[in-house]
């Protein structure tokens, strides 16, 4: 994957939400996980991936404000 730049990120990364969405239905939520914890289910992997992207999103989402009223 590549970064596409200030300008183009929103829909990127709204492209991705929308593959997620898609993605998640698929999933048997209660099987178990072979990474990155073996001892836990896919549901907790995804519910860890999901606070993740949120995270990301918000440092994304802080840093185009920060730099919009720098401009």
């Amino acid at each position: 994957m590549v970064w596409p730049g200030p300008e183009r990120v929103v829909d990127w990364l709204r492209a991705m939400r929308d593959e997620w969405s898609v993605l998640l239905p698929t999933l048997d939520l209660t099987a178990p996980s072979t990474f990155p914890w073996p001892d836990r289910t896919v549901g907790h992997v995804v519910a860890w991936v999901n606070a993740e992207l949120m995270k990301n999103v918000t440092e994304i989402g802080q840093l185009r404000l920060l730099r919009a009223a720098v401009r």
